[in-house]
């Protein structure tokens, strides 16, 4: 599989002039989302059945977003100072097996992902001493014996080019196509692939998201299924919601604003429903005492909302008065 060649090729020695990514409905003052250039290739495989050639090209989108490099920047740099404390605690004090001490090193390298950033190098040392045999104070005429030791020392040398390389490919994506570009353009595979439908998704909101599955208390096995079941229920009506507004959203190209806290001008084509829920929790529903109810009014921003997902806003009306004595 070459594409990892290819797509580092490419970054450091760009074929095709880069452009700005700008997507579909983004307002001018907003800074592109990336940037990227296109490579074409033809490709060809020979079919056995039929004894001959086939030739098509593809298109390799070499993508690059700035969100996307800051954050792996900035969990490689974690990384590499997690990775640099442990092998300087264990440098202090490294033992006399050489072998353990390698096994070591390549776990903390591995753990961290830091292979390429550090060289290690492990030096031993044979260190010989005379010491006097017997009990007692020794004199002139003791007799002797010499002890010998191993000691060992561990140099850890950072590998500035090697991290200064991987900061460069940082937020560089590749991805493949076989349209032509009247079809699909650079811009439009970048929406396209961010607009795709993830399974993982799913089983997050299950793991430590909104839903969270875990840890399970039962231990009756029909309590446990239960209990997924009415979660699978849950995850179909989040499902449902985002499907439901987003698709509405695209048809009567609006965008949501108001569903981030401290970004109350925020816009977005593609809520989720934790936030669109999140924006209910302003409501509360008072029982007073004459006997009647009454529900806090809902904004324009949960009017929005409801009309998205064709609810009606009489759900959260209690004009009538109930007696709930």
């Amino acid at each position: 599989m070459q594409h990892p060649q290819y797509l580092k090729q490419w970054v450091l020695s760009p074929p095709a002039e880069t452009v700005e990514i700008r997507l579909p409905r983004l307002d001018e003052e907003e800074p592109a989302v990336g940037k990227g250039f296109e490579v074409e290739l033809g490709k060809f495989w020979f079919n056995e059945e039929t004894n001959k050639w086939v030739r098509w090209h593809e298109r390799y989108l070499v993508v690059y977003s700035q969100s996307l490099a800051a954050s792996e920047i900035h969990g490689q740099q974690q990384r590499i100072n997690t990775a640099r404390t442990a092998l300087d605690k264990l440098a202090l004090k490294p033992g006399d097996d050489r072998e353990q001490l390698s096994h070591k090193v390549e776990n903390i390298l591995k753990r961290y992902r830091v292979n390429d950033f550090f060289s290690t190098t492990i030096i031993e040392e044979t260190l010989v001493k005379t010491r006097h045999v017997g009990r007692g104070r020794p004199s002139k005429n003791s007799p002797t014996e010499e002890v010998t030791s191993i000691c060992l020392q561990l140099h850890i040398q950072q590998i500035d080019d090697a991290i200064k390389l991987s900061e460069t490919l940082a937020g560089w994506r590749l991805y493949v196509t076989n349209a032509p570009t009247t079809q699909l353009t650079l811009p439009q595979a970048v929406m396209y692939y961010r607009d795709e439908w993830l399974l993982e998704r799913g089983f997050h909101r299950f793991k430590r998201g909104s839903l969270p599955a875990l840890p399970i208390y039962f231990q009756n096995e029909d309590r446990i299924t239960g209990l997924m079941f009415v979660l699978n229920i849950a995850l179909r009506v989040f499902t449902l919601m985002e499907f439901v507004v987003r698709l509405a959203l695209q048809q009567t190209q609006q965008s949501l604003a108001g569903l981030y806290d401290g970004n109350p001008k925020r816009k977005t084509e593609r809520p989720s429903a934790e936030r669109m829920l999140q924006a209910f929790c302003n409501l509360t529903l008072y029982f007073l005492p004459d006997s009647t109810i009454f529900i806090t009014p809902i904004n324009a921003l949960q009017k929005q909302i409801l009309s998205l997902m064709k609810i009606p806003e009489s759900l959260y009306q209690h004009e009538v008065v109930q007696n709930y004595t």
